[in-house]
Formats: structure tokens, C-alpha cells, sequence
């Protein structure tokens, strides 16, 4: 079992003896969409197998968020706010701004990117390198920045 396996199942337990009703669904159904992966491949997930899992479950409660905030439920929309504040304990400290766009100048000089255009070539390089550590649309917003900066100084050069 991994150690992020092993973490969830600690600590669902935990949540259990508790009563800490969120948590302890919040990980029952974690721990269930990760065994349904592991049926699907045929063997237990590594740590980065299950943060795409828990990064998949982040972005459905985002998706619905954003439902139950157009019919105006802030019960509901507290609540999946809660849920991913849990979820998001689990995967690895996010990379900041800087961070992020500091690997996004160093792809696209490797890349010898020169403008927006290339943002195709970029983007897989940078997502892959940053991994769990941040979200597509926070890279791809460094991206494009990096890009249009790019293509600006060559264009005044």
C-alpha cells in the first residue's frame, strides 16, 4: 500500500473515531474512487496515481460549485467548499505565482518558444514538470503570460 494510501486510511479512521461526519465521507468516497481505479488497472496506485484521483474529485466539486451557485444553494455550495478544503490536504504544497512562471520562462527558453503560438509545445513540458502542484488553468495562465512576453520582446527586438 502507498504512503498516501495508507495516510487516507489512518485517517478515515480517525475521522471515524471523531465523528467527524465530513471528513469521514469525504474519504469513504476517496478511498472508493481510488478502488475502482485499482480494479480498472489491476494493481494498487502510486502516490501520484491517487493525487489525479483526489486533483479529478477537486474539480467535480468545482463543477458543482459552480451549478449550485447558479440556483443560488450556499448551503450546498459551503458544504463541496468543505469537501475540497479536505481533499486538498492531500496533495502536495502548491507552487506560487513565481514559482510557476519562473518554470514556464525556463520551458519556453529551452523550447525556444517565441510567442502565443507555441503555446502548444510549452504546455505539456510545463504541466508535466509542475505535476499535482498546480492546476491546468493556473499553467496555463503562466503559460501564456510567459508567451505573450516572449513574443512582445522578439517583436521589438
Amino acid at each position: 500500500m502507498s504512503e498516501l494510501a495508507t495516510r487516507l486510511l489512518d485517517d478515515l479512521k480517525a475521522a471515524v473515531r471523531a465523528s467527524d461526519t465530513t471528513r469521514r465521507e469525504v474519504l469513504r468516497y476517496l478511498r472508493a474512487e481510488v478502488h475502482n481505479v485499482e480494479i480498472e488497472r489491476g494493481r494498487p496506485l502510486t502516490d501520484e496515481e491517487i493525487v489525479s484521483v483526489i486533483q479529478r474529485q477537486i474539480k467535480q466539486r468545482r463543477d458543482a460549485i459552480e451549478q449550485f451557485a447558479k440556483g443560488n444553494r450556499q448551503d450546498l455550495v459551503e458544504a463541496e467548499t468543505r469537501q475540497i478544503e479536505i481533499l486538498q490536504e492531500y496533495l502536495p504544497p502548491p507552487l506560487t505565482r513565481e514559482e510557476l512562471l519562473a518554470l514556464a520562462r525556463e520551458v519556453a527558453g529551452e523550447l525556444g518558444a517565441s510567442g502565443p503560438k507555441d503555446m502548444g509545445r510549452v504546455m505539456p513540458v510545463v504541466r508535466e514538470r509542475v505535476g499535482a502542484r498546480a492546476e491546468g488553468r493556473d499553467i496555463a495562465t503562466a503559460v501564456r503570460e510567459v508567451l505573450a512576453a516572449e513574443g512582445g520582446s522578439s517583436a521589438a527586438s
